[in-house]
C-alpha cells in the first residue's frame, strides 16, 4: 500500500459514496412506499444514482420516521443502499465488508475479515453482519438474501450527520 493510499484511508462509511447523501431531496426521488402506525408515520423515498456505488448499488432509499407526538424533534432516517439490477455475488459482498472492516473493525459480533463462514453463510442465502457506531448513535449492517440480494444499511443516518457537524433538508 502506497503512502498516498494510507492517507485517503476513510474515517466513516459515507467517505466510501461519491453521491453525497445530503443531496437526496434536491432532485428526482419517488415515495415508493408508507406506513402508518398509532405511534409513527414511515415513509420511504427512492433515488436511482447516476453511477454505482461500491460497484453494485445502483439506488438508494431513505426511510424517514416521523414521530406523531414530537413533531419538532429529528426525524430518524435510515438509508439503504440496493440494486435493482442485479442480486449480487459473494465476491462483491466481500468487498463491501472488507471496506465497512477497514474502517469500523470487527463486527458486533467481533467477527473480522472475510473467511469461510461467510462462504457458508452466503451459501445459505441468509447473510447479515451488524457494526455499532458511536456507542449506539448509528448502526451500519450488510445483508444478502435471493430476494433483494445485497443491500447496506446505515441506520440513524441523521445521527451520523450530526457527529460530522452536517445536516440534511427535507424538501416536500
Amino acid at each position: 500500500m502506497s503512502t498516498f493510499e494510507q492517507n485517503k484511508k476513510e474515517k466513516s462509511i459515507l467517505d466510501c459514496f461519491t453521491y453525497d447523501l445530503k443531496s437526496f431531496f434536491y432532485d428526482n426521488y419517488e415515495e415508493i412506499a408508507s406506513e402508518e402506525t398509532p405511534a409513527t408515520v414511515m415513509i420511504v423515498y427512492q433515488k436511482e444514482l447516476p453511477w454505482s456505488e461500491l460497484e453494485i448499488f445502483n439506488a438508494v432509499q431513505f426511510r424517514i420516521f416521523f414521530d406523531k407526538e414530537n413533531l419538532t424533534g429529528s426525524n430518524p432516517i435510515n438509508v439503504k443502499f440496493i440494486s435493482t439490477e442485479k442480486i449480487g455475488t459473494d465476491k462483491e459482498l466481500q468487498s463491501i465488508v472488507d471496506k465497512v472492516i477497514s474502517i469500523y473493525g470487527a463486527d458486533d459480533y467481533r467477527k473480522g475479515t472475510w473467511d469461510s463462514e461467510d462462504e457458508k453463510t452466503f451459501a445459505s442465502e441468509h447473510y447479515r453482519r451488524v457494526w455499532t457506531i458511536e456507542q449506539g448513535e448509528s448502526f451500519i449492517s450488510i445483508e444478502y438474501n435471493t430476494t433483494d440480494g445485497i443491500t447496506l444499511n446505515i441506520l440513524f443516518f441523521n445521527n451520523m450527520l450530526k457527529e460530522a457537524n452536517e445536516q440534511i433538508k427535507i424538501q416536500k
